[in-house]
């Protein structure tokens, strides 16, 4: 019983020295698939002009995406974040199907057709 408890506080001793010389970051920030890519911005909100202020205070290019929440109930959530972080995810979540970008009033924009 000795030894199981020795080893266990060897183990734990090992562990802590291993992160105070590699410790955690204090903000988890998921990236894209390679590290040298910029830090991602995927930031939720309820109400669109809530959104449309939060582009506006970042220095990232970022655009604003509805979602709907719920099928049929026309609720929508609005979503920040970059067209090649958006692209990451729709093409692996089927959650992300019905999304479509908010273009800001009286902003330059593309016509495309379907």
């Amino acid at each position: 019983m000795l030894r199981k408890w020795e080893a266990r506080v060897k183990q734990i001793e090992e562990r802590a020295s291993h992160y105070e010389r590699k410790p955690l970051s204090s903000v988890y920030r998921p990236r894209l698939a390679k590290p040298e890519e910029p830090s991602s911005i995927w930031k939720l909100f309820h109400r669109q002009n809530q959104a449309f202020n939060f582009v506006k205070s970042c220095k990232e290019s970022v655009h604003v995406f509805a979602l709907e929440c719920k099928r049929g109930n026309g609720q929508r959530i609005y979503l920040v974040t970059s067209y090649a972080q958006l692209w990451f995810y729709y093409k692996t979540r089927k959650t992300l199907l019905h999304c479509y970008e908010v273009i800001p009033e009286n902003a330059v924009c593309k016509l495309y057709f379907d």
